[in-house]
């Protein structure tokens, strides 16, 4: 909504009416009317916050017209694939977010704005979100506060999966076979899984969308799936049934 400029500041409030026409200039400032491009970008105590994270990674920068043009900017700034996403997808909506949030407690809460924190709370908000998409994310707030060189160095190694060793199924059991797909987290996601018998032989399969789920609801969901198509088969009642699914969150 920020990016496309169609979040309810006071000036776009006015526009629509919803607002008197005195009533459009920037809370925090009172002088300037409150568009996306002032209050997230121009506004002098927000640019100055913008430079900071600039210089903080060690990039120069010049201020562009809107915030469009800097998001576009911002895409190229910084290099490799792990930096790109706490770069883009992480720090840039961090800092615009933690603006929109200061506007609001404004208005709604009479809260005078401290930017004093405000650096600080959007570094520690960088860092536990790369620590829930990366938990081997070895650094603390405390870390990059001090030095972003270590955000900058480190890359995500891929850990190193325990080899299963397959046996067989034993006499009259069965076994589903199940998996997900989901292009982001969440995402549009899909669900599939394979009914096998001790012979291998395939008995079963199923492949259907479940709509914008987190990876592990997804792969939750296909396990449910298998459950309900073992139950409605009156030929699998009382049999041994295995399900068997990749995901350590689901199966914990």
């Amino acid at each position: 909504m920020t990016i496309i400029n169609r979040l309810n500041t006071r000036g776009v409030l006015v526009r629509r009416g919803v607002l008197e026409c005195l009533n459009f200039n920037c809370p925090i400032c009172l002088v300037e009317e409150e568009s996306v491009d002032h209050l997230i970008l121009h506004y002098h105590k927000h640019w100055i916050i913008w430079s900071k994270i600039i210089k903080w990674w060690g990039l120069s920068w010049c201020c562009p017209k809107n915030l469009s043009g800097l998001f576009s900017q911002w895409t190229f700034m910084v290099h490799g694939k792990f930096q790109k996403k706490a770069w883009l997808m992480l720090l840039f909506f961090s800092v615009a977010w933690s603006f929109w949030l200061l506007r609001n407690d404004l208005i709604f809460q009479q809260k005078s704005p401290n930017y004093d924190s405000v650096f600080f709370l959007i570094i520690t908000w960088l860092c536990l979100w790369l620590k829930a998409l990366h938990p081997n994310f070895p650094y603390f707030p405390s870390d990059l506060l001090r030095s972003v060189e270590g955000l900058i160095r480190w890359s995500n190694v891929q850990i190193t999966r325990t080899g299963v060793i397959w046996s067989p199924l034993t006499i009259d059991s069965f076994k589903w076979n199940m998996d997900d797909s989901s292009l982001g987290k969440p995402g549009l996601s899909g669900i599939g899984g394979v009914l096998r018998n001790h012979h291998s032989h395939l008995l079963s399969i199923f492949s259907l969308p479940v709509g914008i789920l987190d990876s592990n609801i997804a792969e939750l969901r296909a396990v449910v799936k298998a459950v309900e198509l073992s139950a409605s088969n009156c030929l699998l009642h009382h049999k041994h049934i295995t399900i068997k699914s990749d995901s350590a969150n689901v199966i914990n």
